[in-house]
């Protein structure tokens, strides 16, 4: 007998609608999947197998071939293990079924229904194609109720999915096989997975990826360092790249911590994509809309695909994790340089392509880098003439590991230098992220009103007349310019930075002190001579 159900896999961030069809046919016992199925899907021979026996069903002793269409789209993933189970055990008469139904989830060797990454995308997929009854694992249920459009049935076992989709008695089960539970994880045998569609689920706090809670420090936390914190609320308020460059202890990793607590939250549709985003990811349980905009901060340790994207399920990288957020690379020159030199694509385009034997797939990257290193390998470097420790020439190698043309695509360049400890001791107390983040959103609010995007997005004639620059302000950048040897590029992004600055003032157009305190952010020849004269 043939049995036809409906399922999804992951292709990049985008689900695609999967007709699994199972033929149980009589002949030699055997279990065959075709319709280019990877790894994964290889194995879930056993697995279906083992959670039917073990759901008090009977396996057919048949020869059962399963087709996943269409035939020519390579399928990843443990997302069929549920519709495979379900069709098999239709295809053998022991189940009875009618209508169109897709089936969601992973199975284990007992019969317990696991969430799989990226549900939220093979959801939306599904109901793209019409299908309102689905079937999904009682542990992601609070993530597929987000597509609208659908009715997400909860099971928690694969005797519950069955008993959704039955449409007459059961027939042919058997008890359940005994077992010995000693590895079950905190009230996992009080989920049935069944009611619990109208069930409201509250928002899991968010957590570090390793369940621990993030820990925001709030601004007035930061002592000192007045110009650098005057940088930061300019990057964050038009989206620009920023370089901190001091000694160790100077503040540079604490300041960029606090980046979480400025930065507004994400809109309808930016969060809706950082939710597909981290359901693919499969970092956490997905509760509800991502709306803080994520802050990501890998080691320097980060290969080059954890970085850009890829690996054997082509997964998104932290460029794409990063989106609409920031990055931050603290000890920029400890990363390798194929690495950092990734970076310049998605810097520039705001997405990162990636291309692998018969597949090519587009994540978007739109971050903003935000960096942070020392002068020197010991750190010492720019403090005093006795500070350095390093040999004549070792501290210019060290900041020549960033390239040039990555340097050209940072705005602002901030030295933060060693704090007395009578003033971060008895300073007065400074400002605190309250107020800073309600200037920076009002500024965001000004650009995207103006423009559509943030300043760091604009080139070419948008960028000259969101300046709207006078003869003066005219003569003024190209002097800068010339002054400092900026390239086209770096031209353009003193522009863009000078813009933010007139926007946290209020200021309709560009004046003269808003590009001088953008020249002060940039660094002097930058470009062409080596970091550690620079700074």
């Amino acid at each position: 007998m043939l049995a036809t159900l409906f399922s999804a896999t992951l292709h990049g961030l985008d689900g695609r609608l999967i007709r699994v069809e199972v033929d149980v046919a009589p002949g030699l016992p055997g279990f065959t999947i075709v319709g280019l199925p990877d790894a994964a899907l290889q194995e879930a021979r056993e697995r279906v197998r083992g959670a039917v026996r073990n759901s008090g069903y009977t396996w057919p002793p048949r020869r059962i071939t399963v087709n996943l269409a269409p035939a020519d789209l390579r399928k990843a993933g443990a997302a069929l293990d549920l519709a495979m189970a379900a069709g098999i055990l239709i295809g053998s008469e022991q189940v009875e079924a009618s209508g169109r139904w897709a089936l969601l989830g992973e199975l284990s060797l007992g019969g317990e229904v696991r969430t799989v990454p990226g549900l939220l995308p093979m959801v939306a997929a599904i109901a793209r194609r019409g299908i309102r009854r689905l079937v999904v694992p009682a542990d992601g249920l609070a993530e597929a109720c987000l597509v609208p459009g659908v009715e997400p049935l909860p099971a928690a076992t694969l005797g519950a999915a069955l008993d959704r989709l039955r449409s007459a008695p059961r027939r042919h089960r058997r008890h359940a096989p005994p077992r010995v539970e000693l590895a079950g994880e905190p009230g996992e045998a009080a989920r049935a997975g069944e009611g619990d569609a109208g069930r409201v689920v509250d928002p899991a706090p968010e957590t570090d990826g390793l369940g621990a809670p993030i820990e925001v420090p709030d601004l007035a936390e930061v002592r000192g360092q007045a110009e650098a914190r005057r940088a930061l609320e300019i990057a964050l308020a038009g989206g620009h790249c920023l370089l901190f460059v001091g000694p160790p202890g100077a503040g540079k990793t604490l300041l960029a911590r606090t980046v979480p607590g400025l930065l507004p939250p994400l809109d309808d549709a930016e969060a809706t994509q950082a939710t597909i985003i981290a359901s693919v990811a499969g970092l956490e349980p997905v509760r509800g809309l991502v709306r803080r905009r994520p802050f990501r901060h890998p080691h320097h340790t980060i290969s080059y695909a954890g970085m850009v994207g890829g690996g054997a399920r082509l997964s998104p990288g932290e460029v794409t994790l990063a989106n609409d957020g920031v990055l931050f690379l603290d000890e920029l020159p400890e990363f390798d340089r194929a690495t950092l030199e990734a970076l310049r694509g998605p810097l520039e385009d705001g997405r990162v392509a990636i291309a692998r034997v018969g597949r090519a797939i587009v994540f978007p990257a739109r971050f903003q880098l935000l960096a942070a290193m020392n002068p020197c390998p010991c750190g010492g470097a720019g403090t005093d003439a006795a500070a350095c420790r390093c040999q004549a020439g070792v501290a210019e190698r060290y900041a020549a590991r960033i390239s040039g043309p990555l340097r050209d695509r940072i705005d602002l360049w901030v030295t933060m230098p060693r704090i007395a400890a009578a003033e971060h001791v008895r300073g007065p107390d400074p400002e605190g992220s309250a107020a800073v983040a309600a200037r920076i959103e009002v500024a965001r609010r000004r650009q995207l009103d103006r423009a559509g995007r943030l300043n760091a997005r604009l080139s070419g004639r948008a960028l000259r007349t969101a300046c709207g620059l006078g003869g003066r302000a005219e003569s003024r950048v190209i002097e800068l310019a010339e002054l400092e040897g900026l390239s086209a590029r770096g031209t353009e992004r003193l522009l863009r930075v000078a813009r933010t600055i007139a926007d946290l003032g209020e200021c309709a157009t560009v004046g003269e002190p808003h590009l001088v305190e953008a020249a002060r952010f940039r660094s002097p020849g930058a470009a062409r001579r080596p970091l550690g004269l620079a700074v």
